[in-house]
């Protein structure tokens, strides 16, 4: 796609938010509410909330009032989490803005429209007449340290710039640093993902479609993303996974206008685990000095693909641990990989349930004839952030909770595999949940090279307005209690909460959290928050960015 320079971007004015629009705000809908009864409820011990911050400081990060000032952004809703750090300084980017912090909280750039990062028309051009375009979604981002160079990935649907409707072509992008300093500039590369077999693509069902979901991952070869291949018109039906693999030092050099590598892609949905194609493939990331397994890239899912009612959503009893061998070989002009799986029994987890807010204004809702405040959509049972450490695999996900069989509140399990040459275990599993009908939403592990690091994730609940917490992780367990760190102040009242409007009845809520080691004795956190700062006129969110020592 050609090259951009972030630094150059930032200080490029910004302006206030256009004209709003549903076809580009909306967010892909996959909030549902669920019932589970063939897969057991789990209802463990609950965990203490303590009174103290744990060690950890932080400041507000992006918020939906500054992304949407960032030309050409609105209002968008869910502020879906990517974030890296290394070294003191952090790069953080949401649905549709990306920033660049030192660990302090000091802006080392102001928030860039991701569409004008990735060297694309604005999502809004508020000209006469207005014009829109690409829809960008769901981004992520990774430091490595073996090429020092930061990736960000993002989807991409094409928009009819005239209508603002959908159009019939996507793309997974990925944005390479040229250099270690994050606010420099960035090679861009796009990957065809509509899979209708034009462009090189395979043809797929129901297609055009687009990658959802696009995941981060790295071993010492690869650089890995994961989609989930759905039909950009039509019913939202998958065609299980898509798995892109490229080398990684190869795009360390194409950033820099070295040819490009060779991409490997394997249709991961081609495997059917118990009875769906296999969807959501989340990839390992190794953390900053530590070890990364020999010629392998790990990943891990759930067989719970339609985690939610309206799929036929049941909840399980199961990991499924992926392989992908050979990944050395990414470095040839003809790779050579094999993918694997196994499927792993676990403890049980359920569809999670929306969670509930703690009551106070919302003067949005309120404006539209609202009388309640909204609860926070907890989405599926899909596999959140993976971490490889020391031969071991890392991840939580989010399960429904509850006494005598029935779901009443989410909550987390987490589960710690290690691979095996025929397989896997599962070392150690479990759960945190906490009482009084409150919520834990979008956990994310992040570990230093020793295995030391966090849980990361939103909290809601009857007494708690929207916050970001966090639990110690050490060796092969999260040890309590839970540390809130930046407590909300309001209940979420943002547009995909209401009915009235089209949204609703829960309110978008982003669909994964992040946490990441900076390699210097600090673990970085991420979660999305109701902050007490200027809002959206149809918006409030925020995000809190954490900052704690790994020790």
């Amino acid at each position: 796609m050609g090259t951009v320079n972030l630094g150059q971007l930032a200080t490029q004015a910004s302006s206030a938010a256009g004209a709003d629009n549903a076809a580009v705000r909306a967010r892909i809908d996959r909030g549902r509410s669920i019932s589970s009864a063939t897969v057991p409820v789990p209802n463990p011990a609950l965990t203490a909330i303590a009174s103290t911050h744990g060690g950890a400081h932080g400041f507000v990060g992006i918020t939906d009032a500054t992304q949407s000032q960032a030309k050409g952004n609105v209002s968008v809703e869910p502020p879906d989490q990517g974030l890296c750090s290394h070294a003191g300084v952090v790069l953080e980017t949401v649905n549709l803005g990306l920033q660049v912090y030192t660990e302090a909280g000091q802006t080392l750039t102001r928030v860039v429209s991701l569409n004008a990062f990735f060297h694309l028309p604005l999502l809004l051009n508020g000209a006469n007449p207005t014009t829109f375009g690409p829809f960008l979604s769901d981004p992520r981002c990774y430091f490595d340290a073996q090429t020092s160079r930061w990736f960000v990935s993002v989807l991409e649907i094409d928009i009819n710039p005239y209508t603002g409707a959908f159009g019939y072509r996507s793309a997974t992008l990925l944005a390479v640093s040229q250099t270690a300093d994050p606010t420099g500039s960035y090679g861009l590369f796009s990957i065809d993902s509509t899979n209708d077999g034009t462009d090189g693509t395979p043809a797929e069902a129901n297609c055009p479609c687009f990658g959802d979901q696009p995941r981060l991952g790295a071993d010492a070869n690869g650089i890995y993303l994961t989609t989930d291949s759905y039909p950009i018109h039509g019913l939202f039906n998958s065609n299980g996974g898509e798995l892109y693999a490229l080398s990684k030092s190869g795009l360390a050099a194409a950033a820099t206008g070295g040819a490009a590598p060779t991409l490997v892609d394997i249709h991961s949905g081609a495997v059917v685990v118990d009875g769906f194609p296999s969807n959501a493939l989340q990839p390992a990331a190794t953390p900053e000095g530590a070890g990364y397994a020999p010629n392998t890239e790990y990943f891990l899912n759930t067989p719970d693909f339609n985690g939610f009612a309206t799929s036929g959503g049941v909840g399980a009893q199961a990991v499924v641990l992926w392989a992908l061998h050979g990944t050395s070989s990414l470095a040839a002009a003809t790779p050579s990989l094999t993918l694997s799986h196994a499927i792993l029994p676990s403890e049980p987890y359920a569809p999670p349930v929306a969670a509930v807010q703690k009551k106070g204004p919302i003067p949005y809702g309120t404006s539209i004839g609202a009388t309640a405040v909204p609860p926070l959509s907890v989405n599926d049972d899909r596999m959140q952030q993976v971490e490889y450490v020391n031969g071991n695999v890392y991840s939580s996900l989010n399960t429904g909770v509850g006494a005598k069989q029935t779901a009443n509140r989410s909550a987390i399990a987490w589960f710690v595999v290690t691979p095996t040459t025929t397989g896997g275990s599962l070392t150690s599993q479990g759960y945190v949940a906490i009482g009084s009908g409150a919520s834990l939403l979008y956990p994310a592990i992040g570990l230093d090279a020793a295995g030391n690091g966090v849980m990361a994730f939103s909290l809601s609940g009857p007494g708690f307005f929207p916050s970001a917490a966090f639990m110690r992780f050490a060796g092969t367990s999260p040890a309590g209690p839970i540390y809130i760190t930046g407590r909300g102040t309001a209940p979420e009242d943002g547009f995909t909460c209401y009915t009235q409007i089209g949204f609703g009845p829960a309110c978008r809520w982003g669909d994964y959290s992040a946490a990441s080691s900076d390699g210097a004795g600090h673990i970085v956190m991420a979660d999305e928050m109701i902050p007490n700062a200027a809002r959206a006129t149809d918006g409030n969110w925020g995000t809190f960015v954490s900052v704690l020592s790994a020790h």
